[in-house]
């Protein structure tokens, strides 16, 4: 497969007005989303580069989000009551989906919908040395999550479930993995794909070549990883942490999905990538309002 060239410091282009954003949703008609670390929920303007905030969850912190085929955001509350909560296009909230017993989830980081309108959900668990983080699942309409994968996974972070729908991609702590999606929807055999010692990945998201795009939050970098080779590629890095500073998600958005956009944790702005000759897969938006 054809590589890419190392894409230019100078070319990435920051939209200000953001709060230390962690996450990256893109809705189906190609508009991004993100949150702030006050409680902030920003819709952002691709047109213009700038941001807009419509709704607050102020003062709980939230972590990553899904939109559905209406454009409401299910968003990890990632506060001591965990949670998803849903937030309309005109900002109203309510509560989508507790774990399992209406108990709070531990460390809610990131949910993603498959076609069907089931919605995954990381917990990252405690954060620690323990292994303790789970991945739930929701059904349609939402309520209250069963335990998808048995087993314990370490500090699993964002998510992304391939065209197909044959598995679902996350990262863990210094690693990326999936976990093999049954025809009945159940959980099939865990694949740690490839050991990041050295490197922190948060964010995934598939182009249409089937690459696994993620950034590093240290050092901080932009990488891919080609599965059907195994190969990995290094697409920017910046030790200096100006021009990319502290990326942790991403999201290809607008229309053509050949934008690609990267939160910035450590900063108040959102990466923008131009120009890079890929495209990001088409996600799943089912309805799904209850």
């Amino acid at each position: 497969m054809k590589t890419l060239a190392p894409y230019p410091l100078k070319d990435i282009v920051h939209i200000l007005g953001v709060d230390h954003p962690e996450s990256i949703s893109v809705g189906p008609h190609g508009q991004a989303y993100t949150t702030g670390t006050a409680g902030q929920v920003y819709r952002v303007d691709l047109a213009n580069n700038t941001v807009t905030q419509f709704a607050s969850t102020a003062p709980r912190r939230t972590c990553g989000q899904a939109v559905d085929a209406d454009g409401n955001l299910y968003i990890a509350d990632c506060s001591v009551d965990g949670k998803i909560i849903r937030i309309t296009p005109e900002g109203q909230e309510a509560v989508y989906a507790t774990g399992p017993d209406g108990r709070c989830f531990v460390g809610t980081n990131y949910p993603v919908f498959d076609g069907r309108g089931n919605l995954y959900v990381s917990d990252a668990g405690t954060y620690s040395d323990i292994v303790d983080g789970h991945i739930y699942k929701v059904a349609p309409g939402g309520g209250e999550a069963t335990l998808w994968y048995p087993d314990s996974l370490w500090i699993p972070n964002k998510m992304a479930i391939d065209a197909d729908e044959t598995f679902l991609y996350f990262t863990e702590n210094h690693a990326i993995a999936r976990i093999g999606i049954n025809p009945d929807g159940t959980a099939g055999r865990f694949e740690r794909l490839i050991h990041l010692p050295y490197l922190v990945p948060h964010g995934l998201a598939f182009d249409t070549a089937g690459r696994l795009w993620f950034p590093s939050y240290r050092p901080d970098s932009l990488w891919f990883f080609d599965i059907s080779t195994c190969q990995l590629q290094l697409v920017v890095e910046d030790w200096k942490g100006e021009a990319l500073c502290g990326p942790t998600n991403l999201n290809f958005a607008g229309r053509n999905r050949d934008i690609l956009l990267v939160s910035s944790l450590d900063n108040v702005f959102i990466h923008r990538f131009d120009q890079l000759g890929v495209r990001g897969i088409s996600l799943k938006y089912p309805r799904v309002a209850r």
